[in-house]
């Protein structure tokens, strides 16, 4: 067993929906998991793992966590009590992690998402609405989080076009 239990629990409502009726909860784990992010990420539903700074995104359960090395964060809860046994279950399923981790081959890749100007700069900025989107600036955006293809663009139906290139390349 990796983890015996946490402690500081805490929640409150999100910071972008102040008075919100749905709570965030956070708490503080009794050991380092770093060793668990590869495993994690290998197993877990849509999964990120980030280097800078050091953690995994995951869902669980149907929420949403991001789980540090030392503490976790999770979001959508209803109430304490919902709360508290989703982190029991997160315990359960990280301390089952554990003791099957020989048996798992651990996904080491680090989610890196690309800047959201980065990709803009790239795009025709018509603001045609053909893609479907209201502005080119949020057709990028839903492009840096993979949500959408670069084929909802007519503009970028030109695969010789050096933009489409250059986006095919930094969306690789």
């Amino acid at each position: 067993m990796l983890i015996k239990g946490y402690s500081d629990f805490s929640l409150d409502t999100p910071g972008c929906a102040p008075g919100a009726p749905v709570f965030r909860a956070h708490c503080k784990l009794d050991t380092d998991v770093t060793e668990l992010f590869p495993y994690i990420n290998a197993v877990a539903l849509d999964a990120e793992y980030y280097d800078k700074p050091h953690y995994i995104q995951f869902t669980l359960d149907g929420v949403r966590c991001a789980l540090y090395p030392d503490h976790v964060a999770a979001r959508m809860f209803d109430n304490r009590e919902q709360a508290l046994k989703f982190f029991g279950q997160l315990i359960d399923f990280l301390n089952d992690l554990y003791s099957k981790k020989d048996s798992i081959v651990p996904n080491h890749k680090k989610y890196r998402p690309v800047p959201v100007l980065t990709i803009f700069k790239l795009l025709p900025q018509t603001n045609c609405r053909e893609c479907g989107f209201s502005t080119c600036m949020a057709f990028a955006a839903s492009l840096s989080k993979g949500e959408t293809a670069l084929n909802q663009c007519p503009e970028l139906d030109n695969p010789a076009n050096q933009n489409v290139v250059k986006l095919q390349s930094v969306l690789s």
